[in-house]
């Protein structure tokens, strides 16, 4: 286990938070063109084989991550039976269900809204960590999940062809990475770079053989080289960063920061991929983002760090 972390040190980590919500809010219109070329359980299993990849920036001296030998990465021996069980289950939920719901989702929904329906993800963090795991709820963070409620409603209710479907593929990816989020809280005291190798390769062992067998693809070696691009950032380095927050601030903390990435996801989008920004779009964005707002003033508030983070 690290040592513990200085107030100076504390005042970074909700930066790392919100590198991690870029990292991911960058892999939502990256996959959108590659939805229409690769099948969707093939695209998860080729953006988790370059999840890979994401750790490569973890091993700069400065990130403090870097195990002392590459037998670290040997971890089942290390691991007690609840944090191995916890890595089985961040895999199932965060590494093979959750990428499948949003490749499927993006197949027939603008990547914009695509991305504003996973402000889900935050609200289903809150809950789950309050009603499961019992952290104690203040009333800015009510504000954010009922705000955010709201947001996702006016969203996913939109006259549009598909609009409910589509909508359900994005709830449901939230609800796995949200499950997924308060199971990593077992693993705060395991390596980051360790655990996104084992959640990488895990997820790409079992996503491969259900690829093999239910879908056809013969893609380019350009089309794969940009899939594990977008693995390595939205779902590799994206984790590192991610884990290394949760280890000093905790999930909810770091679940609210975490909760900026959609908007940077759709905004993307929007700018990128020419995507439509209409009236209700920007009524819907406005209220998640003070969703998300209420959401890290409570978090902060409930940690005591409010001068902490800003």
């Amino acid at each position: 286990m690290s040592a513990e972390p200085s107030r100076a040190d504390i005042r970074q980590y909700p930066l790392w938070g919100l590198l991690a919500a870029i990292l991911f809010g960058l892999s939502t219109p990256m996959a959108k063109p590659l939805t229409a070329i690769v099948p969707p359980v093939w695209l998860a299993t080729i953006f988790y084989g370059g999840s890979l990849l994401g750790i490569l920036p973890g091993m700069f001296p400065r990130m403090g991550l870097c195990p002392d030998s590459p037998a670290d990465f040997w971890i089942p021996g290390k691991l007690t039976s609840r944090e191995m069980g916890a890595l089985a289950a961040s895999i199932l939920f965060g590494g093979v269900l959750a990428p499948i719901a949003l490749i499927v989702g993006l197949t027939g929904f603008p990547a914009s809204r695509g991305s504003l329906l996973m402000n889900a993800e935050s609200l289903f963090t809150v809950l789950i960590a309050t009603f499961l795991f019992r952290e104690k709820v203040t009333g800015w963070i009510l504000t954010g999940v009922v705000l955010g409620s709201a947001g996702c409603m006016i969203l996913s209710f939109q006259k549009t062809e598909n609009s409910f479907q589509g909508a359900f593929y994005f709830f449901l990816a939230a609800f796995f990475w949200a499950f997924d989020t308060n199971i990593l809280r077992f693993l705060s005291n395991v390596n980051p770079l360790v655990v996104t190798v084992w959640k990488g390769a895990g997820s790409t062992l079992l996503l491969l053989p259900l690829a093999w067998s239910t879908e056809t693809f013969a893609g380019s070696p350009e089309i794969i080289l940009e899939s594990l691009l977008v693995g390595a950032l939205g779902y590799g380095f994206s984790l590192v960063v991610f884990l290394r927050s949760i280890r000093v601030i905790g999930v909810v903390q770091t679940g609210a920061w975490f909760g900026f990435s959609p908007f940077i996801g759709a905004w993307l989008s929007i700018v990128f991929l020419k995507e439509p920004l209409t009236r209700s779009f920007l009524f819907s964005a406005t209220i998640l983002f003070l969703a998300m707002l209420a959401l890290r003033k409570g978090s902060a508030r409930q940690y005591g760090m409010e001068d902490a983070s800003g």
